[in-house]
């Protein structure tokens, strides 16, 4: 008897999904990994929740995957509450830079930028790279004068997404000798599976508070911070950036499903495992098999992640906790645009 290898039966099965019943639809999210202090965790669950709702309805008013992700991204962005766009820590000198990556599973098209300053949502800088440059990656002059042809906003006079938080974060570090690791970490981050099966994964953040000016961590790069294939999943990943890169967790992840033919949420786990026990560090990931079937997964002590995947919201905080909520049918945006209208009162 001939024994097919993982990887040929993932597409079969694969293939098998596209021509039976349509896909659930679901939008993933995370708000990063690190310690949360608890007078932070209700802004953790209410950003999470909110664009897990936002992405989830792009899905349903027929948006893309992509629309998806970047709409859930830019909900976290745009809230103080996580470590991406206008809640970016600081650099040594007191500047916000950022980077991020997005990824389309069924072209495995991408969009990667980094060192991004004064724009409130780099992701969809990135999704710009993807669709209208044939290169993935972007950065210094040549990614500024590229943001300018887009039209895409840079905020004058420079410093606007810097927080009173994240000032108070830099001053911390430097009186703790400029050690990392004393924050919460940050990094948000979505993956969605539509209909039809078509995955996407993007990843934003402002990366470490008191980094040496132009440091990259993991979020921009392809398969350490960002993977999505229709054939195998999508992933999006927060943590220790610097060992994340070493050792392409995202590509670990799925290439584990592929070749060990084991779940996502056990190949996250094994490989997270195996991360730290070779470098000592923590990470999180949210992840969607190429069937939807979804993955949470982090060694740090808390990762602040959320769902949607039809009238049920999950989300949680802690190890081991699962929290749910139903959305009636009739519910719509009205509460979310409110609760979107709260986030950018700190931008005015």
């Amino acid at each position: 008897m001939y024994i097919y290898p993982a990887a040929v039966l993932i597409a079969l099965v694969h293939l098998q999904n596209h021509f039976s019943e349509a896909f659930e639809p679901i939008v993933l999210v995370h708000g990063g990994a690190g310690t949360i202090g608890e007078d932070r965790i209700p802004g953790k669950y209410r950003g999470s929740k909110l664009a897990a709702r936002v992405g989830y309805r792009v899905l349903l008013n027929n948006g893309s995957v992509l629309d998806a992700v970047e709409e859930a991204v830019r909900i976290m962005e745009s809230d103080s509450n996580f470590n991406a766009g206008y809640g970016s820590v600081l650099n040594q000198d007191g500047v916000v830079e950022m980077d991020a990556s997005i990824m389309d599973g069924a072209t495995m098209m991408a969009g990667c930028v980094a060192g991004v300053q004064d724009v409130l949502h780099p992701i969809t800088l990135a999704r710009r790279v993807m669709e209208r440059t044939r290169h993935n990656f972007l950065v210094g002059e040549g990614l500024l004068n590229f943001t300018r042809q887009q039209g895409i906003e840079i905020l004058s006079p420079p410093g606007q997404l810097v927080t009173q938080r994240s000032k108070n974060a830099l001053e911390a570090w430097k009186g703790n000798s400029g050690a990392f690791g004393i924050g919460e970490g940050g990094t948000v981050g979505a993956v969605a599976i539509d209909q039809d099966g078509n995955i996407a994964a993007a990843t934003s953040t402002g990366g470490l508070t008191g980094k040496h000016p132009g440091r990259v961590g993991d979020s921009p790069i392809l398969g350490a911070g960002t993977y999505a294939d229709n054939l195998l999943g999508g992933i999006s990943v927060t943590g220790d950036g610097d060992i994340i890169m070493k050792v392409s967790l995202a590509y670990d992840i799925v290439k584990r499903m592929e070749f060990l033919g084991v779940g996502i949420e056990e190949a996250a786990e094994d490989a997270l495992t195996a991360m730290s026990n070779r470098l000592d560090g923590t990470a999180g990931i949210v992840a969607l098999d190429a069937a939807g079937n979804v993955g949470i997964a982090f060694n740090s002590e808390q990762m602040s992640w959320a769902f949607q995947r039809g009238n049920v919201v999950a989300y949680g905080v802690r190890k081991g906790e699962h929290l749910e909520e139903i959305v009636s049918e009739e519910q719509d945006l009205e509460e979310a645009l409110l609760l979107t209208e709260h986030l950018f009162h700190g931008l005015n």
